[in-house]
C-alpha cells in the first residue's frame, strides 16, 4: 500500500493510478504503467475495496463541485469519454513518442571529420575540407519543432443535420462526439499544442467551439459536446463544408495543421472533388477525415483526392495513429 504517496503510478490498493490492484480512481501523471495481474487484484480484502470505493466517491464529489457539475452531468460526459479511454492514452503516448523522436540525434552536415557526405564529392575534388557528416544533437539555432513554439491544430467538425439524421444508420454523430472528446482530453494539458475547434452546418460555416485561450475541463467539454448535438438536431438542412474548409485554411498561418472531420454526405449537395481544392494548399497542412458514409461514397471520394489529403476512419480507435501521422507530416 502506498498510502497515496505514489498516486499516479501503477496504482496500489488505496492509491489512484492506472492498472492497479483496486485503487479508488484513475490518475495519469505520465509514469510508466504496469498492468497488475488478476491474481493480485483478488488478494485485496473487501475492507480495502470498500475504503477505496468511499475514497472514489469523495474524490468524485469534490471534483464535480470544483467543476460545477451535477452527477447526471458527469454521467453524460463519462458515457462518451469511457468509449475512448484507451484511445486517449494511445494518442498521448503517440505524441510523447513524437517528441522523443524529434529529440533524437540527426545528421550534422559540413563537418571537418566523420563520414564522407556523398553530396559533397564535387567539393572534395575541388579541395573543400568540410565535406563530412556525423550523427549528433542539433545545436545553435536548430531546435525541435515540438520544443519551440506551440503547434497550432484546428479541427473543423461537421455538426450539420445529416450527422443527426443518419446517426441511426452508422453512428456517425456518436463517432464525431467520441473523436472530439478524444481530441480535447488528449491535447488540453499539452502545452506543445494550441488547440482550436470550429463547427459548421447549414446555418453557418464557422461556429467557434474551442479556442486556444479556453481552459478546458470536463464541465466545459461536456458543454461543447452538448452544443454539437444541439446544432445537429436543430439546424436547418444545408451544407457549408466547402466554405468551412476555405475559411479554416484561409485563416491558418503557414505550416499550421487543419483537420476536417465530416461525413461523406456531399454528393447530395453536388459537391465534387474539384470543390475540395482548398485541401491542396501548399502553405497549410489540410486533411479531410470522413467518419460516415452512405454506401461507399466516402471511399470513392477519398480515392480521388490527391496527395493523401483525405482518409476514411469509421472507428474511433483508429484516430490516435491517424492524428499522429498527420501531426508528423506537418512537422516535415
Amino acid at each position: 500500500c502506498g498510502w497515496n504517496q505514489w498516486a499516479g503510478g501503477t496504482g496500489g490498493s488505496d492509491t489512484a493510478g492506472l492498472g492497479g490492484r483496486g485503487g479508488p480512481y484513475r490518475l495519469d501523471r505520465g509514469h510508466p504503467v504496469h498492468q497488475v495481474s488478476e491474481e493480485m487484484k483478488q488478494q485485496v480484502t473487501e475492507e480495502t475495496k470498500e475504503r477505496a470505493r468511499k475514497m472514489a466517491a469523495e474524490a468524485l464529489k469534490k471534483r464535480l463541485e470544483d467543476l460545477d457539475m451535477g452527477e447526471l452531468d458527469w454521467q453524460r460526459y463519462n458515457s462518451i469519454r469511457s468509449q475512448v479511454d484507451e484511445s486517449i492514452n494511445q494518442l498521448r503516448s503517440h505524441l510523447k513518442d513524437l517528441e522523443k523522436r524529434c529529440e533524437e540525434r540527426v545528421w550534422l552536415k559540413n563537418q571537418s571529420s566523420g563520414e564522407l557526405d556523398e553530396n559533397k564529392i564535387v567539393d572534395a575534388l575541388s579541395g573543400e575540407k568540410d565535406i563530412f557528416k556525423r550523427r549528433g544533437t542539433p545545436y545553435g539555432s536548430i531546435r525541435s519543432p515540438l520544443l519551440s513554439d506551440p503547434i497550432a491544430i484546428k479541427f473543423v467538425v461537421d455538426i450539420s443535420a445529416s450527422m443527426y439524421r443518419f446517426n441511426s444508420y452508422d453512428q456517425r454523430l456518436e463517432r464525431l462526439l467520441e473523436a472530439t472528446c478524444l481530441i480535447m482530453e488528449a491535447l488540453r494539458d499539452d502545452k506543445r499544442f494550441k488547440l482550436s475547434i470550429v463547427g459548421h452546418n447549414g446555418s453557418s460555416a464557422n461556429i467557434p467551439l474551442v479556442t486556444p485561450e479556453r481552459n478546458l475541463n470536463e464541465a466545459n467539454q461536456l458543454r461543447v459536446l452538448e452544443g454539437m448535438v444541439a446544432n445537429t438536431q436543430y439546424t436547418y438542412a444545408g451544407d457549408n463544408t466547402i466554405e468551412a474548409i476555405e475559411l479554416a485554411v484561409g485563416d491558418a498561418s503557414k505550416g499550421e495543421l487543419v483537420i476536417i472531420i465530416s461525413d461523406a454526405n456531399l454528393k447530395r449537395y453536388d459537391i465534387s472533388v474539384d470543390d475540395l481544392e482548398p485541401l491542396q494548399s501548399p502553405e497549410v497542412h489540410a486533411h479531410l477525415i470522413l467518419i460516415g458514409s452512405l454506401g461507399d461514397e466516402a471511399s470513392q471520394l477519398t480515392s480521388k483526392i490527391p496527395n493523401e489529403r483525405a482518409q476514411v476512419c469509421f472507428h474511433s480507435k483508429d484516430l490516435p495513429l491517424l492524428i499522429k501521422k498527420l501531426v508528423t507530416k506537418s512537422l516535415r
